[in-house]
């Protein structure tokens, strides 16, 4: 692979740079358009359940009883192991019933003055939806907007309790629990995801600025270090699109994966660039060669490494160390595409033209 990289680089070189532009379109499509990158729990809120176990447990038919008795919205359930024992992760964004009882009561209650009759029946049908939860559910005779939107809430509340007490239940059968169990539920709103999404956007952004500033700074010239950021943010790109390819969410253990992505691309691509500029004593095709067979080596090494984290997480049943592994090995095999078929080309188009000469 080396050998044939490096042939392509002394003759028509400048057609490497067709196959990231293909790769980068997408990339971007995965992302935006179809199947779209997809966010955890953390960042779109929801409810996550954490059970400490001093036993191993199977979560593949608890999945399946919440899958059954609930109508669970990005119903996640995952294992953790450690020295103390084993920690099952329940996560899920809403129950569709409850969710549907809760938006049109809302909407019930906007509209109870401009159109009384409307937010009567949507109060009737919030009311039908928390049903689902309720063990005798009636509904009220002869109503009025106002009696109507109070029942719902009522019956909205019971719904909540019984969701909560049968959740409790399912649990307690699924990973046999004792009297006692060790449970803790947090319910993550959407203002506090916002505020954790927005966060890491801007900590990104900021990343890359200052990577921006360090790297003119080192180079003086805009042609290299805008490569340099540019296979960078193609390698974001790349990590993004097999994300959402395999659906591995934007949370908060993956957005540190993609910003130690954000060091290592910038690393494999200075250096290059140092090789090709900074040094003269061997010709510009010989340095870029031995640029490529380090770069290389280093990058099989780090796939090699992740490799194996990604294939003892996943049968360790280590879902964070599993996403973190997946999102790193993703942005390592799109810094191939980025470092030698785009940043290289532009490096040795830019370095003979200044020159005055091309090959």
């Amino acid at each position: 692979m080396v050998f044939l990289l490096a042939l392509n680089y002394d003759k028509n070189y400048k057609r490497l740079l067709i196959l990231p532009a293909i790769f980068f379109v997408l990339f971007l499509m995965a992302i935006f358009v179809f199947p779209k990158v997809p966010q955890g729990i953390d960042l779109i809120g929801g409810t996550i359940i954490r059970v400490s176990l001093d036993k191993e447990v199977l979560t593949s038919g608890l999945e399946s009883a919440l899958s059954k008795q609930f109508n669970l919205v990005d119903l996640q359930v995952n294992t953790t192991k450690g020295p103390l024992g084993s920690k099952v992760l329940i996560q899920f964004s809403f129950d569709k019933d409850l969710k549907s009882a809760e938006d049109l009561l809302v909407q019930a209650k906007a509209q109870r003055e401009t159109n009384p009759q409307n937010a009567l029946s949507l109060a009737l049908e919030s009311a039908k939806a928390s049903a689902a939860f309720l063990e005798s559910p009636q509904q009220p005779l002869n109503p009025t907007a106002g009696s109507a939107i109070l029942f719902a809430e009522d019956s909205l509340n019971t719904a909540k309790e019984n969701f909560s007490k049968k959740l409790g239940e399912v649990l307690a059968k699924g990973l046999e629990l004792g009297p006692d169990p060790k449970i803790s539920r947090d319910e993550v709103g959407a203002v506090l995801s916002e505020t954790f999404y927005s966060s890491g956007i801007t900590v990104v952004i900021i990343s890359f600025i200052l990577l921006t500033i360090v790297i003119f700074a080192f180079f003086r010239e805009v042609v290299p270090a805008g490569a340099i950021i540019a296979a960078a943010i193609f390698d974001i790109a790349g990590a993004l699109g097999l994300m959402a390819i395999f659906q591995i969410p934007i949370s908060l253990s993956t957005i540190p994966a993609l910003l130690m992505l954000i060091g290592y691309s910038v690393d494999t691509d200075i250096l290059l660039t140092a090789r090709l500029l900074k040094r003269e004593e061997k010709d510009l095709y010989t340095r870029s060669k031995e640029a490529m067979i380090t770069g290389l080596t280093m990058t099989l090494t780090t796939l090699g490494a992740l490799s194996v984290m990604l294939v003892l997480s996943y049968f360790g049943q280590i879902n964070v160390i599993f996403q973190i592994a997946a999102v790193l090995l993703f942005g390592v095999a799109s810094d191939i595409i980025s470092t030698w078929f785009m940043n290289a080309p532009v490096l040795l188009w830019y370095i003979e033209s200044k020159k005055g000469g091309s090959k």
